[in-house]
């Protein structure tokens, strides 16, 4: 029998948090007509009460056009910006972080394929490394994953201090962060 406490290796904690979490596709699918949707599913999954991240930039790697674009930029700086539950008025958001430094930042930066430069072998942690710094990101880590038309999602993100982090937070954020690649 399971502890109080866990239910299937997640704590009551982390519980709540898949809970919210696997209200995200429906969100998107509801709100698939906004402007800036993958930025508001990145403050979702950047926010204290999901993944406490200080900073993240997602951005998409097209290596048969040679292109690696930003697309969203998450700073918990920047998060005085838009309305506490940004879901409840959505179309309001994309004007509400248009003045955002680190989303214009990361939506703005345009580089060549790094899995074309890599002749299609899979991404280095040190090239990540350096494109995450290079967007103003401290000690940075980063999840990669497939996407279609031979496309592939980049996450970067620089862990907040405010919650803990566990291993098991991001094994979660390794699947959330695919969310993304819905919108």
């Amino acid at each position: 029998m399971k502890s109080a406490k866990t239910l299937y290796g997640i704590d009551s904690h982390d519980g709540s948090l898949v809970v919210q979490l696997l209200e995200l596709p429906h969100k998107i699918l509801a709100h698939n007509d906004i402007d800036g949707l993958e930025q508001m599913v990145l403050h979702e999954l950047g926010h204290d009460h999901h993944f406490g991240l200080s900073k993240a930039g997602y951005l998409i790697d097209n290596p048969e056009f040679d292109c690696l674009k930003g697309i969203a930029g998450y700073c918990k700086d920047e998060c005085h910006r838009h309305k506490e539950d940004l879901w409840q008025e959505p179309h309001l958001f994309a004007s509400d972080m248009q003045d955002a430094p680190f989303h214009q930042k990361v939506s703005h930066f345009l580089d060549a394929s790094i899995s074309r430069k890599n002749d299609g072998s899979a991404f280095t942690g040190d090239s990540l490394v350096a494109l995450a710094e290079n967007l103003g990101m401290h000690n940075p880590g980063f999840l990669t994953w497939k996407m279609r038309h031979g496309n592939n999602g980049i996450l970067l993100f620089q862990e907040g201090d405010s919650l803990e982090h566990t291993a098991r937070r991001r094994d979660l954020l390794n699947h959330f962060a695919a969310l993304l690649s819905l919108c």
